[in-house]
């Protein structure tokens, strides 16, 4: 016979299946829940949602993602949250408390994107793999909202979520005004970042800069 449940577990389990009915994200990685940062007066804080999940022993880890800023924000900014995050491989420890997501896992499908968003980077020694750091529902944001959160090619307006046709991969370009800001183009607007690449390998004095290759930079 299993054993009972104690009722701090079972008050744990009801929170965490309601929160994840109204807000969980899944996608190739495993599931997401984002927060706002100060949330707490309105919801439940990445770090409540974790100490449930610490109750149920169900992994999890929380990282910091944006969200595109609200249609009235006056700054414009990219909101800053906190993600709760459940790897792919622990969403049985929570399909344990809540066995109406194993359907959903199952239906997951192969090289579906996962969290953050990747972009190419030209570098002066190589051309590395970023991503950037956003919420999981990236994928499902209108085309407005891709757009306020810089996922639209900077020069052609070209929806950069897409990745069917491989000339329009995106590449982080900064303005030489504005080096250290993060300006995502087409690679057919930039040459696959070929330009870029050449440039900072003479500035950096070397024009040799060897074999081109992709490397993974967290």
């Amino acid at each position: 016979m299993a054993a009972p449940v104690p009722p701090v577990a079972r008050a744990a389990q009801r929170r965490i299946v309601a929160t994840v009915g109204a807000s969980g994200v899944l996608n190739g990685e495993g599931l997401a829940l984002w927060r706002e940062v100060d949330c707490g007066d309105f919801k439940a804080t990445a770090a409540e949602i974790g100490r449930d999940l610490d109750l149920l022993e169900v992994p999890y880890e929380i990282a910091t993602a944006f969200r595109f800023p609200l249609a009235n924000s006056w700054n414009k900014r990219l909101r800053r949250g906190e993600e709760v995050r459940i790897a792919r491989k622990d969403l049985t420890r929570l399909a344990r408390w809540m066995p109406s997501l194993n359907k959903y896992i199952e239906q997951i499908p192969d090289g579906y994107s996962g969290f953050g968003f990747p972009f190419f980077e030209p570098r002066a020694e190589a051309m590395c793999v970023r991503h950037f750091a956003l919420a999981a529902d990236w994928p499902s944001w209108t085309a407005k909202q891709a757009r306020a959160a810089r996922l639209m090619c900077a020069e052609c307006d070209y929806d950069l979520r897409q990745r069917d046709d491989e000339e329009r991969l995106p590449y982080n370009i900064p303005l030489p005004e504005k080096p250290n800001r993060l300006r995502l183009v087409c690679g057919r607007c930039c040459n696959d970042g070929l330009d870029e690449l050449e440039r900072l390998a003479a500035h950096a004095g070397s024009l040799s800069y060897g074999v081109r290759r992709r490397c993974h930079v967290d």
